[in-house]
């Protein structure tokens, strides 16, 4: 089959990846991953990364591959290609005018312009749009490629976009109540039922994409009025649980160890925050081995960052508790501060396999989604503050990708 005319299916549809064709052969062959490893020269681990699109194979063993499962090699090593020159291109907000000018150069002759009816087939795809109909099928979208997907707009209208039950697991911070007073609240409201209402709305999104076996972890901060605290985070909490049915695995303190002044002279110094962890089930992924040893990790640093000995497995083995003594973390952004990487890394290190999908539907300057990406998992964050976006994708660089 000329390459063309697979790379003009894979536009239209981009919905089997090199990644996933091979490993549907491999099913339908009845082989073991452990056969076709030994058959193109690899071991097991990396013939698992071909399948799971963290690593490419080169083209000879494509085409050892595609002898093995009786298939059409040109088709294989066809898909090989377009699986590449999409992952290049796939988070750019031109990549449809770029794949309609990529078959251009691939079905004309040299010095041709495409022929009007290729223009008809594949009009041009402007700006305007786009934006007249964002982001549908978002994760089919994604690719493979780890390089995080940010989005500009509202949480709970640009979830309608992703699919159902395709998220492994969600960490965001939702804006504050009251908190916000530079423009970029994605929950508007003239009062705090008006605010848990809204919010809830994103939580109802978040229910739907997440998959059966995922996790939602949400960090809420509270809002004084008058004197007296609001119990927002409980409020909406509570009504996840018992309109949404969202199950509370647990309530995480988040000890911030330093705050603002404070000058009140009848209440206590307020040092913490609450990080819900919520499921759909009770058959939730969770890897505690890698949770165990990720904290200890984290604990090991911090002793060594306050000056206290420690020996270098003392933690090891530990269950993390559920108060994380974390400190806040600033940045450049006058009134913002950025969430922790180590309030998120825990998490996601706990709640997403290896090959999730995280998202962050208030991503802020993109903390979740550079933490899924040093981790080679791909993200999604969705943020309505343009300048926010802009600051997160380029604090993400990309990382080199090879055909060969």
């Amino acid at each position: 089959m000329p390459i063309f005319v697979v790379f003009k299916q894979f536009i239209a549809f981009k919905t089997m990846l090199f990644s996933d064709k091979i490993k549907q052969l491999r099913q339908e062959s009845g082989k073991r991953q452990k056969d076709l490893a030994r058959a193109i020269g690899v071991d097991i681990p990396a013939y698992s990364r071909y399948e799971h699109g963290e690593r490419r194979p080169k083209r000879e063993q494509v085409l050892r591959l595609a002898r093995i499962f009786k298939t059409d090699p040109d088709e294989l090593v066809a898909m090989w290609l377009a699986d590449e020159a999409y992952s290049h291109i796939a988070h750019d907000k031109m990549s449809d005018r770029a794949t309609t000018l990529l078959y251009g150069m691939l079905t004309a002759k040299p010095g041709e312009d495409l022929t009007p009816d290729q223009e008809a087939e594949h009009p041009t795809v402007t700006a305007t749009d786009q934006e007249a109909a964002p982001h549908r099928d978002m994760v089919s979208r994604l690719g493979r490629s780890a390089m995080p997907h940010y989005v500009q707009g509202d949480a709970a209208t640009v979830m309608q976009h992703i699919e159902d039950e395709s998220i492994d697991s969600i960490v965001t911070t939702p804006p504050y109540w009251r908190r916000r007073s530079q423009g970029t609240e994605s929950i508007t409201a003239t009062s705090k039922e008006e605010f848990v209402d809204g919010l809830l709305q994103a939580m109802a999104q978040a229910w739907r994409v997440l998959k059966p076996q995922g996790s939602l972890w949400l960090n809420m901060g509270d809002d004084t009025t008058d004197g007296f605290i609001q119990g927002i985070p409980w409020r909406v909490v509570l009504q996840m649980i018992d309109k949404q049915g969202w199950h509370l695995v647990n309530e995480v303190v988040w000890n911030k160890t330093t705050t603002s002044p404070q000058g009140s002279q009848d209440h206590l110094r307020k040092v913490h925050e609450f990080m819900f962890h919520l499921v759909k089930n009770d058959d939730f992924y969770y890897n505690d081995e890698e949770l165990r040893r990720t904290y200890a990790l984290i604990m090991h640093n911090e002793d060594k960052a306050r000056g206290k000995l420690s020996k270098g497995k003392q933690h090891m083995g530990q269950i993390p508790s559920d108060v994380w003594t974390i400190g806040v973390q600033r940045s450049g952004i006058a009134h913002y501060c950025v969430a922790p990487d180590t309030l998120y890394r825990l998490p996601i290190v706990a709640t997403t396999p290896h090959d999730g999908i995280v998202l962050d539907p208030y991503c802020g300057t993109g903390t979740a989604c550079k933490i899924a990406y040093e981790m080679n998992l791909r993200s999604i964050g969705i943020d309505i503050n343009g300048d926010y976006i802009k600051q997160a994708r380029a604090t993400t660089e990309a990382k080199p990708l090879s055909l060969f």
